[in-house]
Parts: C-alpha cells; sequence; structure tokens
C-alpha cells in the first residue's frame, strides 16, 4: 500500500470521528487501520465503511472495497494483495467487467481481523460467474446453494452482493438484495406480502417482526434490501437484515434527512422507540463532510456520508440496528481546489461503484 492511501484513510476516520470518537466509533482505531493496510489491492484508493451499531458499547467494524475499473486497470496482482487474495483479484480482472468490485469486512468491534469476509458486487449482473468466484475463496461447494436461492428468489428481488464469510459459525454464504420500487410500495401497502416473500426465498422462522420492521424500512422514501446468511442445507439463517439505502449525495443534501423531522431522523426515532437505538444517532450529522487534500500537483476529494442503516431480526427478534458511513476519496480533474460539495460530487461517481 503506497503512503498515499495511508494518509487518506487516516484523514478519513479523522474527520469522520473528530468530536464523536467517544460515542459512535470506540477505541480500536490502530486495529482498524492495520485491518485496511492488510486489505489493500495495490496504489489506489479503495472506499471504506464504517458499521457503527446504534446502541450499546461504542465500536465499529471496517469495510474495504475496490472497484471494478480500478481492479482491471491494475492486474496484475502479488498473491499477497488484499490480505492474501491477490489469486482471486487476479481471477476478478480476467473476467468481464460486470458487477462493482470486490470489498473484505472486518470484524474490528471484536477484535477480530485476521479471517475476514469477502464479497463481490453484481449489482444485478446475471452473467456473473458465481462458480469462479466460490473456487477462488475455497468454497466450490456454495455455487450451487447460491444457484439454488437465485432461482428461487421473490419476483422483483435483485442480488446486488454476495460473498463468504469464513471466520464465523458454519460459515455462511451472505446474499444481499435490492426490492424493486414497484415491490417495495406493495410491502409498505401490504406488510403480508413481505413475510410471504421470505418465506418463499427459504426463510423458517415466524415472519411477524421481520414483517414490522420490513413494512416500516418499505414505507420510508429510502431503498429497500434485504440480507441473508445462507446454510449449508440451502435454507436462510435466522438472521436477517433489512436496511434502507439513504441516497449517496454531497455533503450539504447528506445532512438533511437527519435534521429534526426528516426523514432519516424519523427512521432513527423508530429504532429508539423499539429498543436498538440510543441518542449517539444525533451524532451521525457530525460525521458528514467533504472537502479537498491537495497532493503535489494533485487534487483528491474526501468525503464522508450514511449510505444506510441495517436493521438485523434474529429467531423472530429485533436484535440490533446499525449505521454504514461510506468514506472515499477521488481525484480531481481541475487544480484548483473546489468547494466541499464539488468535492464529494466528485467523489460520487467513483465511489458508488464499489457498493
Amino acid at each position: 500500500m503506497s503512503a498515499d492511501t495511508t494518509m487518506y484513510y487516516e484523514a478519513l476516520y479523522s474527520l469522520a470521528s473528530q468530536g464523536a470518537e467517544g460515542e459512535l466509533f470506540g477505541t480500536r482505531a490502530p486495529l482498524a487501520q492495520e485491518a485496511f493496510r492488510r486489505a489493500s489491492a495495490g496504489a489506489s484508493m479503495p472506499t471504506v465503511w464504517f458499521e457503527i451499531p446504534l446502541c450499546g458499547p461504542p465500536r465499529f467494524d471496517l469495510h474495504v472495497a475496490h472497484a471494478n475499473a480500478d481492479l482491471h486497470e491494475r492486474a496484475p496482482f502479488a498473491p499477497d494483495a488484499m490480505d492474501g487474495h491477490g489469486e482471486l483479484l487476479n481471477w476478478y480482472a480476467s473476467e468481464p467487467r460486470e458487477g462493482g468490485g470486490l470489498a473484505l469486512a472486518y470484524d474490528v468491534g471484536d477484535g477480530r481481523i485476521d479471517v475476514p469476509a469477502v464479497h463481490v458486487n453484481v449489482k444485478a449482473a446475471q452473467a456473473f460467474d458465481a462458480a469462479g468466484f466460490f473456487a477462488h475463496v475455497g468454497r466450490p461447494e456454495a455455487t450451487a446453494l447460491y444457484d439454488g436461492l437465485a432461482q428461487r428468489l421473490p419476483q422483483g428481488w435483485r442480488i446486488w452482493y454476495f460473498g463468504v464469510h469464513p471466520g464465523r459459525p458454519g460459515a455462511p454464504v451472505r446474499v444481499d438484495c435490492f426490492v424493486d420500487a414497484d415491490l417495495q410500495r406493495a410491502y409498505a401497502a401490504d406488510q403480508a406480502k413481505l413475510e410471504e416473500d421470505l418465506h418463499e426465498a427459504g426463510y423458517a422462522n415466524d415472519g411477524s417482526t421481520l414483517r414490522r420492521v420490513g413494512g416500516e424500512v418499505a414505507a420510508s422514501p429510502f431503498d429497500m434490501e434485504l440480507q441473508f446468511d445462507l446454510l449449508p442445507d440451502g435454507t436462510l439463517g435466522g438472521t436477517v437484515g433489512v436496511s434502507a439505502q439513504f441516497p449517496l449525495a454531497v455533503a450539504s443534501a447528506a445532512r438533511l434527512p437527519w435534521e429534526a423531522g426528516g426523514s432519516a431522523a424519523q427512521l432513527m426515532e423508530y429504532a429508539v422507540s423499539s429498543g436498538v437505538a440510543d441518542d449517539r444517532w444525533r451524532r451521525i450529522q457530525d460525521t458528514i463532510f467533504s472537502t479537498a487534500l491537495r497532493d503535489g500537483d494533485a487534487v483528491r476529494a474526501i468525503y464522508c456520508v450514511p449510505v444506510f442503516v441495517k436493521f438485523r431480526v434474529r429467531a423472530g427478534e429485533l436484535l440490533d440496528a446499525k449505521l454504514y458511513l461510506q468514506a472515499g476519496a477521488a481525484s480531481l480533474a481541475h487544480p484548483a481546489v473546489p468547494s466541499p460539495d464539488a468535492a464529494t460530487a466528485s467523489a460520487r461517481s467513483t465511489s458508488a461503484e464499489a457498493r
């Protein structure tokens, strides 16, 4: 990893956590920096997500995502690139440019960074070689499980990313789906429809809590995601994530939904009333920024904005809620340092591909 990449990560974390580290991030920043170093795939700055629980001891997990186009341009990679996933990177770079890139996810909050999760963003691409991915992460048997789930997904669910969690019990296959807008409206109008579709996909637990949480997210102005763990017997695990994705906007616009009465603030109040959030969510506005850094003759926009909140339901009970901040850097074409909002707007197109 280049010194420039380290510098940008340090700047991103420092600005995002400034004034809110004790309430939101906790004390594991050095471990997260080490995880970031391991996740490097060359000199290019990846996109990072800070995953922050909305109650309990302050802590965060770290996701490091490398965009599709950048990986193709920078191949071949050494075997130790991206925390020992160099061969996966080389395979990916040899494939057609489907999807949005590769990511590693580290359980920094638990102090475990030796066995990261590995995700590939397919962005609903139908032609992606899932068998190739699973072979390169040591899970060839997972291809049949994944294909079986893909075939039984309800109409209107689109797989956005999938991956493996080798460090977790059962080493589940993680699958994330976006819900089409028309179907999301149908869920908001009839929550029983969501429960029916969950069971159709293979969810075996009582779906009444998921129905309520999903109905709340479906009725919001934000795009809806559903996240599952696929078990070796082909069923869905007992934990399901229901997420609301916030628009990836310039910093000034990203703050608006978090103001009193805003749509994100209302969703947070629902989380508080449900017992899975406390008042720390009010510090989220302090993490939002965009600015520009000059590095010699180059100028790079750096930014941090909230991108989604995830509610997790386990064994029929609402378990927790987590807020995800997306942070990144993007080179600017013009040498003059732009306004903060212009910096974020420039970064928006490059970072969105890694999601």
